[in-house]
């Protein structure tokens, strides 16, 4: 019983430690060659007239495949990452992994030095909130 309190309490303890380094990382790909990567990437998807790929400003629905867990993240620019509101820089892992990837295609993301493996579920348009005046 007590083995089974501590498993527990380790493996909530792990996910709570993996959700943190995965929305705190935003800058451990700023490698020259994975910098690089996700420069040619944006520079094709510009020119790129498909409108299923993922790119900047798009909204994503990830499955986690170890937990199942969902996601609603949106891909930004790095001034404007803020993990905590679900905005993802593009040089952080996991917006690196997703850059040009279409829906239903899978994305790896090493947290802690382990692959997770992430299902793109739906890719779209962040929903715009409007305003009304009174």
């Amino acid at each position: 019983m007590a083995y089974s309190f501590f498993s527990d309490l380790f493996q909530s303890f792990m996910l709570k430690t993996k959700t943190y380094y995965l929305q705190n990382s935003f800058n451990a790909s700023l490698r020259p060659t994975t910098l690089a990567g996700v420069i040619a990437k944006l520079e094709y998807l510009k020119n790129d007239t498909s409108s299923n790929k993922i790119t900047v400003g798009r909204q994503i629905c990830l499955i986690n495949l170890q937990d199942q867990q969902e996601y609603q993240v949106e891909l930004v620019y790095p001034q404007k990452h803020k993990p905590s509101a679900g905005r993802f820089s593009v040089i952080s892992d996991l917006g690196a992994s997703l850059l040009g990837r279409t829906q239903g295609e899978l994305a790896q993301v090493n947290i802690l030095g382990k692959p997770v493996l992430f299902m793109i579920k739906d890719v779209g348009f962040p929903q715009k909130v409007s305003s009304k005046t009174m």
